[in-house]
């Protein structure tokens, strides 16, 4: 382990994150119990994740890949891990680890995956939840669905892919809009207005609106996200 990883306390980290969760939520009239955070572990090494999930984190975010899959023994042996949540691009040749070795792809935008992720949960005799990855901005290259797109998505799930079902909706604001709180505030109230207006169309008890990071967290979780994904603000610097 380097000395820059051995100076960084995960457990006061991960507690301070919680205590900010809580403070926030409670003063947005939110229930804290509700929101769900994802630990994103790209590029951390196995003794800090092991520290934060000593801490109390119950659920990690990965990008499917070498590292993590050399990773992945070491994390699942630990008693407190509940869910393992597949983060970041998603990738054709990696559909068959995530459904096999995961519990929840957060990045779906493409039907070729849906396909694939629907191949291979049948192939199982599992029912894989997903979300599906969007982007209501109006900036020139969305990093995901517009709302149109989400709703025909979900329609097509219903009507074509048995074995896969949507249990909510992912986003990442734009880094433009990180620059200006106003900006981002609206985004994230505009992607909670849109989820309320989807959720209908959800087949599930606990629909989810995964929105807000590290750097925008307190924000996305003020205008209604249920769950998060943070990183550096547990785990300090990536490797």
């Amino acid at each position: 382990m380097s000395d820059r990883s051995e100076s960084i306390d995960v457990e006061s980290n991960y507690l301070e994150v919680m205590r900010i969760i809580d403070e926030t939520a409670t003063k947005s009239n939110y229930d804290p119990s509700d929101i769900t955070v994802v630990g994103v572990t790209k590029r951390i090494e196995t003794s800090r994740i092991k520290s934060a999930l000593d801490s109390g984190l119950k659920v990690i975010g990965e990008v499917v890949g070498t590292e993590f899959k050399k990773k992945l023994p070491q994390i699942k042996e630990h008693k407190n891990l509940e869910e393992i949540h597949v983060v970041g691009l998603m990738q054709s040749n990696k559909v068959k680890f995530s459904v096999e070795h995961c519990d929840l792809i957060q990045s779906v935008q493409s039907e070729k995956h849906l396909m694939l992720i629907d191949k291979c949960a049948k192939n199982i005799n599992k029912i894989y939840p997903i979300l599906l990855q969007v982007d209501f901005s109006s900036v020139p290259r969305p990093k995901g669905l517009n709302l149109k797109e989400t709703t025909n998505f979900i329609n097509v799930i219903d009507e074509k892919y048995s074995n896969v079902k949507v249990k909510g909706i992912m986003t990442i604001a734009p880094l433009e809009y990180e620059e200006d709180l106003q900006v981002l505030r609206k985004f994230f109230a505009k992607t909670r207005n849109h989820f309320d207006d989807l959720i209908p169309l959800l087949d599930t008890d606990s629909p989810q609106l995964s929105m807000g990071m590290s750097s925008d967290y307190g924000i996305a979780i003020e205008e209604g996200s249920t769950m998060v994904r943070i990183g550096t603000a547990i785990f300090g610097p990536r490797l």
